[in-house]
């Protein structure tokens, strides 16, 4: 029944119940249902030319682009943050308590090996040995008086031998104290160049106090603590980019020399130890902030996709590509699996081919099956 007559039928009832004075049951139940049926009947014309739109929307072609697959090698690398350090810079430090009488050097002085720094004031002990040599001069006369007497047989030996002994205990008394006299000067273990004096004359340092710092600027390394996690994976030989953000220099190529075997138990990290080319380690200076890429994985004819394009539902990772079906081209879902990721890019293991057209933009709201043109 169409509409239009329904609306007539539940009209005439109503008239019909007017003209009667009372309102009656079975024409409003009549004028209910005459109502139900025309807006089923507007519902259902609705629906049908909102499915045919939908219909003709999804025949339509999508346009996408597409990135087509192609084998190529792919790396993957483990960042973490570095400093520079070498294998002569030190804090040169007193090796005796006492009242800093010298001091010999200043900043930005060349020095060479074994040169005295700084002096401690050891007044005492030159005093001590001052008076030792008194009484060595004095046992070497004797001795020389005894042995001179001994060879013409005159005197005792017994009195040869105590005034050698005396002489050479004496000797050997003399060479201590000046042993220790030499732990009251500040020395250069190596040369190289002042960077910094720490205390001022007149200062009381103790025994290990620093002195002076001194770098020879040889040695320089690049020093990175690693996440014991990777200490499977990172051996020495590996392949690293180092990068010198105050240098502003571009990445350079190093090689990891060595891998400690050491886990620190504070923060459960072991250290590794990279050196750079010669013309740029004598561009480093101590403490120096270093980025370090360390290759931990590394591929040759790889398939890999940008991380963005590959999506996932309950069971399996897939991709969407381009497949012919007869004459037109429509979107295919492809399952995938995967490998390692590293800086937005995805190795994938299985399931594409070279030359395959993945769908790399438009495939959000895209459907399986749907028609798609390549823009």
């Amino acid at each position: 029944m169409r509409p239009t007559t329904l609306l007539l039928s539940a009209t005439l009832a109503v008239t019909l119940a007017s003209c009667g004075g009372a309102k009656d049951p079975n024409a409003e139940l009549a004028k209910l249902k005459a109502d139900q049926a025309a807006t089923q009947a507007k519902i259902a014309d609705l629906e049908a030319k909102t499915g045919a739109d939908k219909t003709a929307a999804t025949n339509a072609a999508v346009p996408v682009s597409v990135l087509k697959v192609a084998t190529q090698d792919f790396a993957g690398y483990l960042d973490v943050q570095g400093r520079v350090d070498f294998d002569q810079n030190a804090t040169v430090g007193a090796r005796a308590a006492g009242t800093l009488t010298s001091v010999r050097v200043q900043r930005g002085d060349r020095v060479r090996k074994g040169q005295v720094l700084a002096t401690v004031d050891a007044s005492i002990l030159d005093a001590n040995i001052a008076e030792l040599r008194t009484r060595m001069d004095l046992a070497r006369v004797i001795y020389e008086k005894q042995a001179g007497l001994w060879k013409q047989q005159i005197g005792t030996e017994v009195q040869y031998l105590q005034a050698k002994n005396n002489y050479q205990a004496l000797q050997r008394n003399l060479g201590s104290l000046n042993q220790q006299r030499a732990l009251y000067n500040v020395v250069a273990p190596y040369a190289g160049v002042v960077d910094n004096v720490l205390p001022k004359l007149g200062e009381t340092v103790s025994p290990g106090a620093p002195v002076v710092q001194l770098n020879s600027g040889k040695g320089g390394k690049i020093l990175a603590d690693v996440s014991e996690a990777y200490a499977g994976s990172i051996k020495a030989g590996d392949k690293a980019l180092v990068t010198l953000p105050d240098l502003g220099s571009e990445e350079i190529a190093s090689t990891v020399r060595t891998v400690s075997r050491t886990i620190s138990a504070n923060s459960r990290t072991f250290t590794v130890e990279l050196r750079l080319p010669s013309d740029q380690a004598s561009k480093l200076r101590p403490n120096m902030v270093a980025t370090v890429r360390i290759q931990n994985y590394g591929s040759s004819n790889a398939t890999v996709l940008p991380v963005d394009l590959i999506q996932h539902d309950e069971d399996n990772a897939y991709v969407l590509v381009v497949s012919q079906t007869g004459s037109k081209p429509v979107a295919q879902k492809r399952i995938i699996k995967t490998g390692k990721t590293y800086n937005g890019k995805q190795e994938v293991t299985s399931g594409l081919k070279p030359g395959d057209e993945v769908i790399s933009a438009g495939y959000q709201n895209l459907n399986e099956g749907q028609q798609v043109k390549i823009s």
